[in-house]
């Protein structure tokens, strides 16, 4: 018969499980006093009483480790991106497993990932700064042990790292519950960092470009080469800077653009994919699939590109001198890192044309709807909260346009005159 009582001198739950096995478990403590230990041995008894019910328990021996369950966790994801496994198996390798390893599943509370949470904002506890050091030291033998903490040691993991970190937990235990593992998701309610939203601003205005600086860009890339027999010999990485900077394009959706995605009637392209980790893929979502406007100037340098354009299987837009899709290393090695250093820019990343695209747009008055449609953002506001800073100013003349609308444009100035 299920009961709570004394046993070596701690009160326990003692308890039969659904085959019969009879199980004698004590509560988490310490408790203050006997009293508190008794009832929490009452209520972990009515707890195990309902997965014997439900023949959902799961002897103590059996029960996952959290280092399981995240293997669990990946194996089960079979339809996600390659780059997305990595960074999941990376983010789990380094911060996850060295924390909550070896814990039981069921022995890990919302406080204890609170703890974890704020032991990342303050930097690397020694579990996560050692699985980094030795991760360090297998790409680079000749590191020293010291000399690899002390680059690990001297930053900290970012806010935008730290909530992945916290996403990826809650997935984990999200998976757990779905298979009743354990009986609630202590992750769920953890709350995130929360970034001072002018250092993002800030960090995103160093890497937008001026006009100027995009016309210095485009000047200093290199315009394509021809040996003394008219056989290209280096590709167009101008026009292609040009087209990122104009349409705001990702990398991949660049490199996997296809002659057919260009409707020259329309003057539009039709992003329909992306090249990336050697595949073809889908865009991620419905907004990413999209139509963005093609200036006269881009449509005319295009069509004089098709006819130089590398022919292969896949009529590629900017494909490599073979005609197969290019590699980002060759993009940015080969075009986009140079054509920064001739053009005496600060060195930024490729995906930062894309904010400058974005950014430029919304700072000239365009509509943040229409911006947010041809960058594929889902909505909106995902627009807005990145880009949200680069508005107009406030007294962009708002009350004076809505004053014309409502009282009209006469009535509006003999207001103004009456009013002397």
């Amino acid at each position: 018969m299920a009961t709570v009582r004394k046993h070596h001198d701690a009160w326990v739950a003692d308890y039969v499980d659904q085959w019969g096995k009879r199980h004698r478990e004590r509560p988490n403590g310490p408790f203050e006093n006997k009293a508190r230990e008794k009832r929490a041995a009452q209520t972990l008894l009515k707890k195990r009483l309902d997965e014997v019910d439900r023949s959902s328990y799961t002897p103590r021996s059996d029960r996952l480790t959290f280092g399981k369950l995240a293997d669990r966790f990946l194996e089960s994801k079979i339809n996600i991106r390659p780059t997305t496994r990595r960074s999941y198996s990376a983010l789990i390798e380094l911060y996850l497993k060295p924390i909550f390893g070896d814990k039981r599943i069921d022995r890990i509370s919302a406080a204890d990932i609170e703890r974890f949470r704020n032991q990342l904002a303050q930097g690397r506890p020694p579990p996560i700064a050692d699985a980094f050091a030795k991760r360090l030291m297998e790409e680079r033998p000749a590191l020293s042990k010291s000399h690899a903490m002390y680059r690990v040691l001297r930053r900290k993991p970012g806010v935008r790292t730290v909530n992945k970190v916290l996403s990826l937990t809650v997935s984990i235990f999200k998976y757990a519950e779905r298979h009743r593992w354990v009986d609630y998701n202590p992750a769920v309610h953890v709350q995130k960092l929360h970034p001072p939203v002018s250092l993002e601003a800030d960090v995103l205005d160093s890497n937008v470009l001026t006009p100027k600086e995009i016309a210095r860009l485009i000047d200093a890339a290199d315009p394509g080469r021809r040996n003394e027999k008219g056989v290209l010999i280096r590709i167009n990485y101008q026009l292609l800077i040009t087209f990122a900077a104009l349409t705001g394009l990702r990398e991949g959706e660049i490199l996997g653009l296809q002659w057919g995605d260009i409707d020259w009637n329309s003057k539009q392209v039709h992003v329909r994919r992306a090249w990336k980790e050697n595949r073809y893929y889908p865009p991620k979502t419905q907004a990413s699939r999209r139509k963005v406007e093609l200036p006269d100037r881009l449509i005319q340098d295009l069509r004089k590109w098709k006819l130089a354009c590398p022919k292969g299987a896949d009529d590629l837009v900017f494909p490599n001198l073979n005609g197969n899709p290019m590699s980002s290393t060759n993009l940015l090695q080969r075009g986009f890192y140079p054509a920064l250093r001739r053009a005496g820019l600060r060195r930024i990343r490729f995906h930062d044309l894309r904010h400058t695209y974005a950014s430029l747009l919304i700072a000239d008055g365009v509509d943040v709807v229409r911006v947010s449609r041809s960058l594929g953002h889902a909505n909106p506001s995902i627009t807005l909260k990145v880009y949200g800073h680069a508005l107009p100013p406030q007294d962009y003349g708002t009350g004076e346009r809505l004053a014309k609308l409502v009282l009209g444009e006469d009535r509006s100035k003999r207001n103004d005159r009456s009013a002397r």
